[in-house]
Formats: C-alpha cells, structure tokens, sequence
C-alpha cells in the first residue's frame, strides 16, 4: 500500500501521520488505506487501533462485522468507514441515524468516511459528501479510487477534507488543482441584498 499518498485539504501530505488501519474484507479496495488488518489480528492486539470497517457490512444485521461491532468499538480508538459509491442516500441515513451502544447517534462516533469512487465518470461521491456534511457529519470526509485532477476543487467544495493519490499521479498538476477554484460559483458567497430598496 506504498504507492499512495494522503493528501489533506491544503494539498500538504499526511501519509506519515496517518494511522487508519482498514479491515481486510473480500470487496476491499487496493487504494483504500496504507495499512491493512484482519479482524483476527485487531480483535488480538493489546493497542487500540484506528479502525475502518465497510459501510455495508455495518448495515447488514447478518455480517459479521455487525455482530462484532460493539467488540471492534472497545478494541479501537477511532472508528472510520469506508463506501462504495453504489450507497443510498437513505442508506447513509439509516446508519448516521442508528443509535451505538451509549444511545448516541453513530454519528457522533465515526471520525472518518472514505468514498471510494470506482470510475472517473462515477459522480456519486460528490452528492454524498455533501449529504454527509448536511446531515451534521463533521468528522474527516476522504475520497480514493478513480477521480481526476480536474474534480479536485470540486470535491473540496462538495466536503472531501482528503485525498488518496497514487505515487505517479503526484505531481505540480495535482498540487495546483487544490487551488483551482479560489472562489465560489454556487452562490454561496453572493452578498445578500433585500428584495425590495425603498
């Protein structure tokens, strides 16, 4: 997994820092983190780890991941999950909604949400970030897989505070686009004025 970089929102790169194991599953993802566990390991370990689970199998009541859920959670330090674009808003919203074991909303536990975006053509993500960030979410948003240079500035303002960059995409192009787009076009900083002057 050391041919990525982790970026954050000021295109600085964090890799080194970064402490997120992801738990090794069947439809895992190459770029999805640097380091990777099995539950076995993680449920094993003295340390408590920074763990990312997959967003679906938290969801499905029958995984086993679900079941382990309230183990995994005293075995970590920080929780994180990860989602393939194919997720429902409806969907996030179940989740965000679910309650955890100290009746809080499991939203106010996760400090990570990795999107993975397949293909580059798959805009999905954009549209979920920004429903996370409207629903109260404000913990770390990163994207991996297929986007181009070009969605950067894009995916900043859609929410994405991070970035997973393969080795050879790191470039001055790369770096650059962060900054693409100094202001906004959304409307979001037009000055309000009254309906009506008198």
């Amino acid at each position: 997994m050391g041919n990525y970089h982790i970026l954050d929102s000021q295109a600085t790169d964090i890799t080194a820092q970064d402490n997120w194991y992801v738990i090794d599953t069947k439809s895992l993802p190459e770029n999805l983190a640097i380091k990777n566990i099995h539950l076995s390991e993680l449920l094993h370990k003295k340390e408590r780890l920074d763990v990312i689970l997959p967003f679906t199998d938290v969801l499905n009541p029958q995984d086993l991941l679900a079941e382990t859920l309230g183990l995994i959670h005293r075995r970590s330090s920080r929780i994180g999950l990860w989602a393939n674009t194919d997720l429902s808003t409806e969907q996030i919203d179940t989740l965000l909604k679910s309650r955890s074991d100290d009746s809080l909303p499991l939203l106010q536990h996760l400090d990570l949400i990795i999107l993975y975006q397949p293909s580059f053509a798959d805009g999905r993500s954009f549209s979920q970030a920004r429903h996370l960030r409207q629903q109260g979410y404000e913990g770390e948003i990163r994207i991996a897989g297929d986007f181009g240079v070009d969605q950067i500035a894009y995916l900043k303002r859609a929410g994405i505070d991070s970035f997973i960059i393969t080795a050879e995409d790191l470039n001055d192009d790369v770096v650059n686009a962060f900054y693409a787009l100094p202001s906004s076009y959304d409307g979001s900083v037009a000055n309000q004025l009254p309906m009506f002057r008198t």
